[in-house]
């Protein structure tokens, strides 16, 4: 049976370029900390890559720290921010909604558990947009403004865009720290990460075609962390340990390409959901797009299909050959309802628990998705035809 993979959101396999340059790289001894001719060559490939990838954010070399990846990124903006702000005479105050990444969530969480912050949860709209704090008035009704915004880039369950230019401008206005996680915008946006205006971008490497285990927080609010690594002066001394050479090398190569083909990748994508979306359409598919009527990334669908579990659809595509998910992957092993689908749909856990999330990526054909569309029409017309009770799709 031939697979189809269509999780590229979860993680996209190593492009042929990246793993070629990688190749060099893995069986040489690089600790870029060590002073022999050995580790100055560790060293000269570890700030290249740096400047390569500052380069495709348009940030300065000084202001990019590697990490293990986006979660951790995101733990030391977070976490390293609020360490900086102990002297405060009050909680760090942080403003975030429920589409932010779960690592966000939960270390903004375990903050205020120790009473370290406060948190302003957001609202979201039905469309999965969050509602920026200008828009509640809540930078001049009274209300404190935050220290630290947590707002993405493109939301990882849905592909929709987040208000970025209102953030922007209320990050002007306010001088507010803005956390962007921007892990699936670098592979789908033709400017530099930098012309966001966030104060840190973060990223992993294993979403755009590089090797997993690397990451980088940049931008210019990196002065204002402290490390939450310790134990040597790597990184600027923001984040201690041996950096992982050849991955880096791998990453950095990775981003390049990525800002060099976003608009190719972009048209690319669009053409696969059109033939996904009018091939379900020729066949009397009913569903509902989670995000419709506000911008998202082309190719990024978060489907409902009425009266099925999208965790069931899943596991009866995976038996067909495609490898889909119902959300996040650092969700999908426990097969729980995605809580950003339930702040989208409050009150409806029905349409909540119905997404499968299709992400092809740059070796997607149109084939592939006609083929995905005729197994989501035998799947749904088939169980709906039998008059079964909603919520089970059966496995093949």
């Amino acid at each position: 049976m031939k697979r189809t993979y269509l999780d590229h959101a979860s993680t996209s396999p190593i492009l042929p370029e990246v793993a070629g340059g990688m190749g060099g790289h893995l069986t040489l001894p690089l600790n870029a900390s060590s002073v022999h001719t050995e580790g100055q060559r560790a060293r000269a490939l570890l700030e290249g890559a740096r400047e390569e990838v500052a380069d495709a954010l348009g940030l300065p070399p000084a202001e990019v720290v590697f990490t293990s990846g986006a979660s951790e990124s995101n733990n030391l903006a977070i976490r390293g921010f609020a360490e900086a702000r102990r002297a405060l005479a009050r909680p760090l105050l942080i403003a975030l909604s429920a589409l932010e990444h779960s690592c966000v969530r939960e270390a903004c969480t375990a903050l205020e558990t120790t009473g370290r912050a406060e948190l302003r949860w957001l609202p979201v709209t039905s469309e999965g947009q969050t509602v920026p704090p200008r828009e509640l008035g809540q930078d001049s009704g009274g209300q404190p403004v935050p220290d630290l915004l947590c707002l993405m880039a493109v939301q990882n369950e849905t592909g929709v865009i987040q208000p970025l230019d209102e953030a922007r401008r209320w990050r002007n206005e306010t001088g507010c720290l803005w956390l962007c996680d921007a892990t699936q915008a670098i592979a789908v946006r033709e400017e530099p990460l930098a012309a966001i205006g966030a104060d840190l971008v973060s990223l992993s490497s294993h979403k755009i075609g590089g090797p997993p285990g690397v990451g980088v927080l940049a931008g210019p609010g990196i002065g204002q962390l402290l490390p939450q690594i310790s134990g040597g002066p790597q990184e600027g001394e923001k984040r201690a340990g041996t950096q992982p050479v050849a991955a880096i090398c791998g990453f950095a190569l990775a981003v390049r390409l990525a800002r060099e083909r976003a608009g190719g990748h972009l048209r690319h994508l669009s053409a696969l959901e059109d033939a996904l979306l009018s091939g379900l359409r020729r066949r009397a598919v009913p569903f509902s797009i989670n995000g419709e009527g506000v911008p998202r990334v082309s190719g990024f669908l978060n489907l409902a299909f009425p009266g099925f579990s999208g965790a069931d659809l899943v596991i009866a595509l995976d038996g067909l050959g495609f490898a889909v998910s119902s959300g996040s992957a650092c969700a999908t092993g426990v097969m729980e309802t995605s809580p950003v689908l339930e702040a989208m749909f409050p009150g409806d856990p029905e349409r909540a628990s119905a997404a499968v999330r299709i992400t092809p990526g740059s070796a997607t054909t149109i084939e592939d998705m006609e083929r995905l569309a005729d197994a989501l029409a035998g799947l749904v017309l088939r169980e709906s035809g039998r008059g079964r009770a909603p919520g089970r799709a059966t496995r093949p």
